[in-house]
C-alpha cells in the first residue's frame, strides 16, 4: 500500500485552509567517452553522502542543549514562560530549521547578535528546543523501498535495420514545485531532443523528410488530473492554458521539431509530472519516440527514453510542514505558507494574501531566469542567485547533503536522481558545482558585476571552500555556465585524476554545455550516445538499473556509451571494419 493513492487529497487542506480557499565541435566529447569508464573510478574530490542520517540526540546532549540554551539565548528568550517565549516563535520550524536559524542569526537580518556557540553547540539547543520542548522528531523517517518497475525493449535487427534513432532529456535532474496555489517557479515539464541516423559505413544525418513524435505511457496523459497548476496557470503563467497542456503549447504527445541551429529534433516544454492515474508515484516514465517517412508514413525507428521529473524540493527540513505526499515528495501547502510569510515579512511582499484570494505568482514574474527565459524586474537577483545567495548564508559549513534538501538527490530519498557514472564512481554535487558557499559566490559575483542589488549583503560573510578567496571565484550566469567537462575528460582521453574537480572553469555559454557540445565531426551530439546530464552510462535508475538505458540495450545490448566495447556497428552497420582506435569521433577504447 505505500505506493497507493492517499485516502484524502494529498494537498493539506484544513491546515492551511485560507490559501485554499481563495561549441568546439572538433573537440567537444573527445573525451567524454570517458563517462563509461567512471564506474571503475574512485575519487579523492570533495565528496560527502547526498543524505547522511541523522543520529537521535542522547539525554547527555539535550542537558547540555538546556544548558547551553540558558547562556546563548537565556538573556531574551523564556522557554514556555510568559516574556519573550521561545516557544511560539520555533514551533513552525524542524531541528534542522532552528539550526539554520541559529546559524543565520545576526548576519543577514541584524535584530538578533551572531551566534557565537560552536556547530555542536548550535545543534545541542535546536535538539533542546525542538524536541523536548516541541516533541518534535529529530531523525528523518526511513527510505522507502523503491518499486522496481518493468519496461520492455523495443526491437533493433542489427542485419536489417536501417535507422538508429537516439533520444534524450535535455534535463536529467528535474523538479517541479508542485504547490502551485501558493507559489510556482518550476511549472511542470521537461525537454526532448533526438538524432535519426541512417546507418552505413559512412551513416547519415536524417534531417529532411521525416516526423519525429513523442508520446507519454498510459497512465501518465492527464497530469492536470494529479497537480493544480492548470487551475492557477492564469495567474502563475498570465493566461489561462488548456488542460495538459504548457506554456510552449505542447502536450503529452506531439512532434519534435527540427532545430537547424543545432541540427537535432527538439521537443521543449512537454508538461510531464510523476503521478500516475493508478496513484502511484514514478518519476522516471518511459516516451515512446518514433521516426515515420512523411510521404509513405512507413515508420523508420522507434525508442523509449525516460522523461524524468521529481518533487522532491524538501523546503519542509527547515520551514516544516512536511511533504504533501506519505511516500517523501511534493512541497505541502503548509509548507509553502511558511515560506510565503518569511518572504512577505522579510521583503514587503503580499504572496500570501495573493495566494488566499486564488492568484498565486510565479516566482519568475520578479526574479529573472535564465531557465524558463524569464526576464522578471531585471534590477532584482536572478532566481538561482536568489534562492542560493540568500540561504547560503543559514547553511554554511555543511557537505553535498545541503543540496539534497532542494534537489531530489539525497540517497535516501524518493527519486535519488544521481543515477550516472559520476555518482558510482563516489562524487557528488561537490565536485562539479562546489560546496554551497562556493557555488552561491559564483552566481552572486556575477549579480554584483551587474551592479544588482542585495548582492553586498549576502555576500559580505560567505567564504569560498574550494579556492582561497572571493577574488578567486569565476562569476557565473547559472544555466548558461555550467561546470565544463573537459576539465576533467580531457581531449587527449586521459583518465581524470582521482582528485579531478571541475570547479570554477565554466563553459563559456550555452554552446559549450554538455547537452549542447558534438563530437570531432561536427554531427552527432555528445548526450545523444553518453545520455543526458546525471544520468550518464553506465547509468543505474533507482525505480530499475536499466530505465535509462532502454535506447544502449536496444542497440547494442550494454549498458553503456553507444559505441562502446567496439559496438561501431551500431551506426556504422554489420560490416564495418571500423575499430575502436580508428573511431572518427573521438579516442575510444
Amino acid at each position: 500500500m505505500l505506493f497507493a493513492r492517499p485516502a484524502t487529497r494529498r494537498h493539506d487542506r484544513d491546515t492551511i485552509s485560507p490559501l485554499r480557499r481563495a561549441t568546439r565541435p572538433a573537440a567537444l566529447l573527445t573525451a567524454l567517452v570517458s563517462l563509461v569508464l567512471l564506474m571503475f573510478m574512485t575519487t579523492e574530490a570533495p565528496t560527502a553522502a547526498p543524505h547522511a542520517p541523522r543520529k537521535a540526540p542522547d539525554k547527555a546532549m539535550l542537558t547540555k542543549g538546556a544548558t547551553l540554551f540558558r547562556q546563548h539565548c537565556g538573556g531574551c528568550h523564556t522557554a514556555g514562560t510568559t516574556g519573550n517565549d521561545i516557544m511560539p516563535l520555533t514551533r513552525h520550524l524542524t531541528v534542522m530549521g532552528l539550526e539554520a536559524y541559529i546559524d543565520g542569526q545576526g548576519i543577514i537580518f541584524e535584530h538578533m547578535p551572531r551566534f557565537d556557540g560552536t556547530p555542536e553547540d548550535r545543534d545541542a539547543i535546536a535538539a533542546w528546543v525542538m524536541v523536548t520542548l516541541h516533541g518534535k522528531p529529530y531523525a528523518d523517517p526511513p527510505s522507502a523501498k523503491l518499486p522496481q518497475l518493468p519496461f520492455a525493449i523495443p526491437a533493433f535487427d542489427m542485419q536489417k535495420d536501417e535507422y538508429v534513432l537516439l533520444t534524450w532529456n535535455t534535463l536529467g535532474m528535474k523538479c517541479i514545485t508542485d504547490c502551485d496555489a501558493a507559489y510556482s517557479y518550476l511549472p511542470p515539464g521537461n525537454a526532448l531532443g533526438a538524432v535519426l541516423i541512417k546507418r552505413g559505413e559512412k551513416p547519415e544525418m536524417v534531417t529532411e523528410g521525416v516526423r519525429l513524435t513523442y508520446e507519454a505511457p498510459e497512465g501518465f496523459r492527464f497530469p492536470s488530473r494529479h497537480t493544480e497548476y492548470w487551475k492557477y496557470s492564469a495567474s502563475i503563467s498570465g493566461r489561462q492554458l488548456p488542460a495538459d497542456t504548457s506554456t510552449t503549447g505542447r502536450g503529452m504527445d506531439g512532434t519534435l521539431d527540427f532545430n537547424p541551429k543545432s541540427a537535432t529534433f527538439e521537443a521543449a516544454g512537454i508538461p510531464v509530472v510523476p503521478y500516475s492515474d493508478d496513484g502511484t508515484i514514478n518519476p522516471y516514465p518511459l516516451f515512446s519516440v518514433k521516426a515515420v517517412d512523411r510521404v509513405t508514413g512507413k515508420q523508420l525507428a522507434r525508442t523509449e527514453v525516460v522523461v524524468p521529473v521529481g518533487t522532491e524540493m524538501s523546503c519542509w527540513r527547515c520551514h516544516g510542514g512536511g511533504w504533501a505526499r506519505p511516500e517523501g515528495t511534493g512541497v505541502s501547502l503548509t509548507t509553502a505558507r511558511s515560506i510565503l510569510t518569511v518572504h512577505d515579512k522579510r521583503s514587503g511582499t503580499d504572496l500570501v494574501s495573493r495566494a488566499d484570494a486564488g492568484k498565486p505568482v510565479l516566482c519568475q514574474s520578479c526574479h529573472p531566469d535564465p531557465l524558463l527565459n524569464a526576464k522578471g524586474d531585471p534590477a532584482r537577483l536572478n532566481l538561482p542567485t536568489a534562492l542560493h545567495g540568500f540561504h547560503v548564508n543559514y547553511l554554511k559549513g555543511r557537505g553535498a547533503e545541503v543540496c539534497a534538501n532542494c534537489h531530489p538527490d539525497s540517497n535516501a530519498g524518493f527519486t535519488r536522481c544521481l543515477r550516472d557514472s559520476h555518482g558510482k564512481a563516489g562524487q557528488t554535487c561537490v565536485s562539479c558545482h562546489g560546496y554551497l558557499e562556493d557555488h552561491a559566490l559564483s552566481l552572486l559575483k556575477k549579480e554584483a558585476e551587474l551592479g544588482k542589488t542585495r548582492t553586498a549583503l549576502f555576500m559580505r560573510n560567505v567564504r569560498p571552500r574550494l579556492v582561497d578567496s572571493v577574488d578567486a571565484i569565476n562569476a557565473r550566469t547559472p544555466w548558461a555556465q555550467q561546470p565544463d567537462c573537459l576539465t576533467c575528460h580531457k581531449e587527449t582521453y586521459e583518465r581524470p585524476a582521482k582528485t579531478a574537480s571541475a570547479f570554477n572553469v565554466w563553459t563559456k555559454d550555452g554552446s559549450g554545455l554538455y547537452r549542447a557540445r558534438k563530437e570531432m565531426t561536427g554531427k552527432v551530439p555528445c548526450i545523444a550516445c553518453h545520455n543526458s546530464p546525471h544520468a550518464t552510462h553506465p547509468s543505474d535508475n533507482p525505480f530499475g538499473r536499466d530505465r535509462d538505458a532502454v535506447q544502449v540495450l536496444q542497440y547494442q545490448k550494454l549498458n553503456a556509451a553507444i559505441g562502446a566495447k567496439g559496438n561501431c556497428k551500431v551506426c556504422h552497420g554489420p560490416a564495418t571494419k571500423l575499430t575502436p582506435d580508428m573511431s572518427p569521433h573521438h579516442p575510444m577504447r
